[in-house]
């Protein structure tokens, strides 16, 4: 477990990483109108990761680690998925590209905002780094 443990902890600086990178790239493409591409693929990429987390996550909980607030982080982390994957989809049948990425890059500032509060609910820094605990 304590792999699991450190691989969904590790995880969570890429899928930051990649968030950050997702919403400049779909900022720049609403803002200019260029770019859909690098948007688009950053944004399911974003959305990939979300889910391995969340995948990660559960197998946690089913291996006995986890913290005593992890009802709340759990369903603030699928929340944030629902909303990344429910933005892609709303997106994808919008009227315009640029339309699409505007409203893919409001799906992951809810996200994000979704994951921050996931991570505070367990008494962790977003950044930081915690032992593991429970079991």
């Amino acid at each position: 477990m304590n792999v699991l443990y450190h691989a969904h902890s590790g995880l969570r600086y890429l899928v930051l990483l990649v968030a950050a990178a997702a919403l400049v790239a779909l900022a720049y493409a609403v803002f200019t109108g260029r770019g859909m591409r690098a948007g688009s693929a950053l944004a399911a990429t974003f959305a990939g990761l979300l889910d391995l987390q969340i995948l990660l996550g559960v197998g946690l909980v089913i291996g006995g680690v986890f913290p005593d607030a992890v009802v709340g982080h759990l369903i603030m982390m699928v929340l944030a998925a629902v909303v990344t994957h429910a933005s892609s989809i709303v997106g994808q049948r919008s009227s315009s590209e640029r339309r699409e990425m505007g409203i893919r890059l409001g799906g992951i500032v809810v996200a994000l905002a979704l994951i921050v509060g996931g991570i505070v609910a367990i008494g962790r820094g977003v950044l930081g780094t915690a032992p593991l605990t429970g079991g």
